[in-house]
C-alpha cells in the first residue's frame, strides 16, 4: 500500500492519500468488522434478555 501524507505549513500531518483500490479494501475490512460486533452486541443483548437483566426495545423505538 503506498501512502502519502497531507501536512499543515508546520509540517504537521493532516490527512493521507492513498489509491481508491486500497480506500476500497480498507472500507470492506471496516464494515465486516463493525458487522461482527455489532452482532456480537445483539447476541448479548438476547442472552441479558433471556436472563431477565433487560428489556429489549420495542422495533419501532429503533426507528425514531
Amino acid at each position: 500500500m503506498t501512502v502519502q501524507y497531507l501536512t499543515d505549513v508546520k509540517g504537521n500531518k493532516t490527512g493521507v492519500l492513498l489509491s481508491i483500490k486500497d480506500w476500497e479494501k480498507i472500507q470492506k475490512k471496516l464494515n465486516t468488522e463493525q458487522f461482527y460486533e455489532d452482532f456480537r452486541e445483539s447476541l448479548q443483548e438476547i442472552k441479558l434478555h433471556q436472563e431477565g437483566k433487560i428489556q429489549l426495545k420495542d422495533a419501532s423505538e429503533l426507528f425514531k
